[in-house]
């Protein structure tokens, strides 16, 4: 072989492999490209699921709280005739409050969808304690257990949520 071939095929090899390093650089980076928006697109849709049923659970403890305060026996006080429209709006609003735990059991992970579950059986409990002191065959030690919950639940959501959204943050 003379030198003019060994240099062309020299080139052609050169070439050829600049060519596949650069598709090869390429896709790596276009792969970590999509892997870094599909991690801040998840963390975007965790963060609206997220702060969704924080602002409904603030909204149904608020509701809860009154209608919780507004059926308590008062020994000798007659129940005021507003009383049942204290409590008509808390079971809409823990309705509306289990619709968003759906959305965040959607989002995960696993473990905070676990918190937001707990949270909104500890809210469907709180409601029904408060029903039940309505229909005059409720405890109020009961119910108080349950609001009880529903906060430390709800500490708990808030917690494993913050992690998941801001790690560092956290530590």
């Amino acid at each position: 072989m003379d030198s003019a071939v060994v240099g062309l095929i020299g080139t052609v090899v050169g070439a050829v492999s600049g060519v596949l390093g650069t598709l090869a650089t390429t896709r790596l980076g276009g792969t970590e490209q999509r892997r870094t928006q599909r991690g801040q697109s998840e963390r975007e849709g965790r963060s609206i699921a997220y702060s969704n049923l924080v602002n409904e659970c603030s909204r149904t403890y608020r509701i809860g709280y009154a209608a919780h305060v507004a059926v308590q026996a008062v020994p000798g006080v007659q129940r005021s005739p507003h009383l049942a429209d204290s409590l008509a709006g808390f079971r809409p609003a823990v309705d509306a409050a289990l619709e968003a735990v759906s959305l965040v059991r959607l989002h995960g992970p696993d473990k905070v969808a676990r918190a937001a579950n707990n949270l909104a059986s500890a809210m469907t409990r709180w409601c029904r304690e408060v029903e039940d002191l309505y229909d005059g065959q409720g405890d109020e030690q009961r119910a108080s257990e349950a609001i009880e919950l529903y906060e430390e639940m709800e500490e708990r959501f808030l917690t494993l949520g913050r992690e998941t959204l801001s790690p560092e943050l956290v530590r």
